[in-house]
């Protein structure tokens, strides 16, 4: 079938000769299609461009508030960072008491317990945010097995507080030392005799402290002791003072160490002014001086 073709004729004004021009049919629909499609083209290119625009500006914010975001994960790693190494300090100290006192730490099992060897700079917020969760999770566990330690060191330090104010370890009195723990020869008799306890030699009416914390359980006179002074510490330890000249405390009443119970005296089977002084431990006699932490000197 043979091409289609039109014939425009163009007639100019006056005298001037008209024009013909021949073009086909498909040149014709080729030309419609063109200016149609740079019409809607022409209609349709604001809104591209507007779009465009949004996007743009919603990339920027995204790019902007990743960068932040970074900021902020860098931030908290650091935070992250010192807080490891505080809570390893902790766990270190912890170790230390747990040995002082004799128990076992139930943190050693967390102790050395690494942090995040990630950089998080390399990676992309969702990851890091990953592994920032898992450090946070290590550390939560890390921290309650710290608590118990604690409460586990508090137990045994406040169980050998309690031993050790309950422990007579002073001088009860400041004099010289006369006769010791052991035998020696009877002042009275000449005969061989052991010493239960330790005398010291002190001008009468010098105050007589307790040694130690506990509750006095007998008070008055005790035959060859004289007026005397039994305290009970607890522990199986019991001390006695002897040959006072006064009584300052009574029967069930609490004294801390340092507290004054009474005073040097003769009374009793005694040659002179001194305090008879015993440490007893599960109703058996022991050397006094092996308790007390003070260098002895006369005072």
């Amino acid at each position: 079938m043979g091409k289609k073709f039109y014939t425009i004729m163009i007639v100019p004004h006056a005298a001037a000769k008209f024009r013909r021009l021949k073009v086909s049919r498909n040149f014709l629909l080729m030309a419609g299609s063109f200016l149609g499609v740079l019409t809607i083209g022409g209609l349709m290119l604001p809104h591209f461009l507007l779009k465009s625009s949004q996007l743009n500006a919603t990339l920027e914010k995204l790019t902007r508030e990743n960068a932040e975001l970074k900021k902020a994960i860098e931030k908290f790693d650091a935070s992250l960072a010192d807080l490891r190494s505080k809570l390893s300090e902790f766990e270190t100290k912890a170790a230390k008491f747990a040995l002082m006192v004799g128990v076992e730490d139930p943190n050693a099992q967390q102790m050395g317990a690494g942090g995040s060897t990630f950089d998080l700079k390399s990676l992309s917020p969702r990851a890091s945010r990953t592994v920032l969760e898992g450090e946070i999770n290590t550390l939560r566990e890390r921290s309650g097995a710290l608590q118990d330690s604690f409460r586990t060191l508090d137990m045994a330090f406040q169980k050998q507080s309690l031993l050790l104010s309950s422990t007579p370890s002073i001088f009860p009195v400041r004099g010289l030392m006369g006769n010791g723990f052991g035998w020696r020869r009877d002042p009275f008799t000449g005969m061989r005799d052991f010493h239960q306890g330790l005398d010291i030699v002190a001008p009468l009416g010098t105050k007589v402290m307790a040694p130690a914390d506990g509750i006095v359980t007998r008070v008055g006179p005790a035959g060859g002791f004289g007026n005397s002074i039994v305290i009970s510490h607890g522990y199986g330890i019991i001390t006695r003072y002897g040959h006072l000249s006064a009584i300052g405390v009574r029967v069930g009443q609490r004294v801390k160490r340092g507290d004054i119970i009474g005073n040097v005296g003769t009374t009793g089977r005694s040659t002179g002014p001194h305090l008879h002084y015993e440490v007893l431990v599960h109703q058996h006699n022991v050397d006094p001086v092996k308790y007390i932490l003070e260098e002895f000197r006369s005072f």
